[in-house]
């Protein structure tokens, strides 16, 4: 689950963690805590000073940066978890065992797919960040220059972090449901016109059909033409210094423009008129207001405490549904009501559900926005493949105190994989009808320490159909394969248990029940690093065929 974890397993691929209540340990490197005069210790968080700026001083020549919008180009760093634990506080640290944060599954699992969703570009980021500086709310002495245009970005791994930090806003309550996909684009321009009076600021949002490729730029100024004809000005990030403007017809309703996330390349051509809701604005104080942490809390609290914490601010019971990958995905809830892509467009069926599009730099990679359902009813998800390659994706889902996750999806032109999580943090199951198993996993944070558990199946035929679950008051891990008679895969493991004491594992490289018998591991009872584990195999009726004390292999 954790990317450094993954490179400690010695090519094994099933484990689980458990993180102690005062914190998971911080996976991404071993730093030191910040000193003084970094901006992590002068921007303890989110909470910005008011603005003293108009937007409608800012020059790109001035207040933009003078480098391109890249990707997770070598030398580049973005969330740590510095910004994870300023974004969201402590309750993101499963562990603080010696003044060190270890993050929690979730937070751990949230992190690296909200990095992983920049190889497309930074523009969110640099968008918001630019806009920020400009009114004043943050000073670019921090990062290393009295002005935007001053800061480079090569080997500062401060504004790289910093980047990142507002790039990830994008998608976190209620920043990812305050984005306006409901403006023609006459209220686009009425908006930016009033904002440039005073008042909020907003980033803006391009997108292609269903919510493509999408960008995210910085109005500043509305120029009026003549015969109808408003040229919205903006800071494109993808062409550095440059005066940037989004043609609007204001008795058509239309607007166009032309980006590219690389401008030595082809340029991607965009337009919108008042029905596509393709040209979009996000609000600056809702960004720099609370944030909510819809993937934190124990997965064993009462109704009370969770009661408590709603009417104190937490975040909603929410479900993240994220794809990194080129494949389609459709959401489709119990009453068959569905979410996602169906052609090219994006269909919301699902009551209390939105999405929060992706707007990483108009690249020509059709990147699957954020979704988010209501948390306590089971889930399907399809992954399909309609282009004439194969595609390789990761799904993840979190929830709060939980993450359920399926790595290393493969599907063959025309194919098309099932996933299903249930309503809780319980179940995952993914099915294919290719010979080939990706990795599922599930993390819970628990009150006493918190657990990860992933599996990966090999040595098997084609069609089968894998559960990976979770017993809390039994105490138990369970994994079960259905497939062919006779067949008798094999299973990689590892198992990862993290409290105040610190942190322990679990390895097996080989266990093998036959076809539909369930293996369950006591991790509760397990003592720790170099004991053995308690593992049962049982039937399809549920009855014990074997039971041992399984030695590490780590």
């Amino acid at each position: 689950m954790r990317s450094a974890r993954r490179a400690l397993a010695f090519g094994l691929l099933l484990s689980t963690t458990a993180c102690g209540k005062s914190g998971c340990a911080a996976l991404l490197d071993d730093k030191p805590p910040a000193v003084d005069d970094t901006p992590e210790a002068v921007m303890k968080s989110n909470k910005l000073p008011p603005a003293t700026k108009p937007v409608a001083d800012f020059k790109p020549a001035t207040n933009g940066f003078k480098f391109e919008n890249y990707g997770n180009d070598d030398g580049i760093t973005n969330l740590t978890i510095a910004e994870v634990r300023r974004m969201f506080g402590e309750q993101v640290c499963a562990s603080l065992e010696g003044g060190r944060c270890t993050l929690t599954p979730a937070a751990q699992r949230w992190m690296e797919t909200t990095n992983k969703g920049m190889s497309g570009g930074h523009c969110e980021g640099l968008a918001a960040l630019s806009l920020l500086m400009e009114r004043g709310q943050i000073d670019p002495k921090l990062f290393g220059a009295p002005t935007v245009y001053g800061l480079e970005i090569k080997d500062n791994e401060h504004l790289q972090r910093e980047v990142a930090y507002w790039f990830a806003t994008q998608a976190v309550m209620p920043m990812a449901d305050a984005e306006d996909k409901k403006l023609t684009p006459n209220q686009v321009v009425d908006k930016i016109q009033k904002s440039l009076k005073g008042g909020d600021a907003y980033t803006l949002g391009i997108y292609g059909p269903g919510y493509s490729q999408g960008h995210a730029t910085t109005p500043y100024g509305i120029v009026d033409k003549g015969k109808g004809i408003i040229w919205i000005m903006h800071y494109d990030n993808n062409y550095p210094g440059e005066e940037k403007a989004i043609e609007v017809n204001r008795k058509a309703n239309t607007w166009a423009y032309k980006t590219a996330s690389d401008p030595n390349a082809g340029e991607n051509e965009y337009k919108g008129d008042a029905t596509t809701f393709t040209l979009t604005l996000a609000p600056t104080s809702v960004r720099t207001g609370p944030l909510l942490c819809h993937f934190c809390g124990d997965v064993d609290a009462s109704e009370e405490t969770v009661a408590k914490g709603s009417k104190k601010g937490a975040a909603p019971d929410l479900r993240q549904i994220t794809l990194d990958g080129d494949a389609e995905l459709l959401i489709t809830d119990e009453a068959g009501k569905r979410l996602g892509h169906v052609g090219d467009q994006i269909v919301n069926e699902i009551p209390g559900a939105f999405f929060a599009a992706d707007r990483s730099g108009a690249s020509d990679v059709d990147d699957e926005p954020s979704y988010f359902v209501p948390g306590g009813k089971k889930v399907a998800v399809s992954l399909s493949n309609g282009g004439k390659r194969s595609t390789e994706s990761d799904v993840s889902l979190l929830g709060r105190g939980y993450e359920l996750s399926v790595e290393g999806v493969k599907l063959d032109p025309g194919q098309k994989d099932e996933i299903s999580f249930s309503g809780d943090f319980s179940l995952v199951t993914y099915t294919t009808k290719r010979p080939r198993t990706p990795m599922l996993s599930i993390g819970v944070e628990t009150s006493t320490a918190d657990y990860e558990l992933e599996v990966k199946v090999r040595g098997h035929s084609a069609g089968q159909h894998v559960e990976l679950g979770i017993d809390l008051k039994k105490g138990t891990f369970s994994v079960k394969v259905k497939g062919d008679a006779g067949d008798q895969p094999t299973l990689g493991i590892k198992l990862i248990r993290i409290d105040d004491s610190g942190e322990k594992t679990f390895a097996h490289k080989a266990a093998a029940p036959a076809s539909d018998q369930t293996m369950v591991l006591d991790y509760a009872r397990w003592k720790g690093d170099k004991a053995p584990l308690h593992v049962s195999v049982l039937s399809a009726s549920g009855a014990v065929v074997s039971e041992e004390d399984e030695g590490d292999e780590d």
